[in-house]
């Protein structure tokens, strides 16, 4: 076999559609707070990868808050904010100028 194979080519369907959410989390000292920023529904596979570039950058320059630990961009299929329907996850933490990819 040459090359690698993505893991989501055998089960995403042809028509698959995508959300993306950005996040803004917060450290409370107590507990983290999620702030939802952007949330885009119902996108196609192209602009979901055209989208998802275009966020990285945007917010790879984004000034933080006080008390702001991350910004946290996620991928979902589906339609679905489930954890087993993650299909990209990325975080920028606060003094940090570049993404961090995490695991599902």
């Amino acid at each position: 076999m040459a090359g690698q194979t993505n893991l989501f080519d055998d089960v995403l369907n042809q028509d698959e559609r995508f959300v993306i959410v950005v996040q803004s989390i917060y450290d409370t000292h107590t507990q983290l707070v999620k702030k939802t920023l952007r949330e885009y529904t119902s996108l196609e596979r192209e602009q979901m990868q055209s989208l998802f570039e275009h966020l990285k950058e945007v917010y790879l320059n984004e000034p933080f808050e006080e008390n702001q630990a991350f910004f946290d961009i996620t991928v979902y299929t589906n339609q679905d904010y489930a954890a087993d329907q993650i299909y990209a996850h990325i975080k920028r933490k606060k003094h940090s100028h570049e993404w961090t990819h995490t695991s599902k």
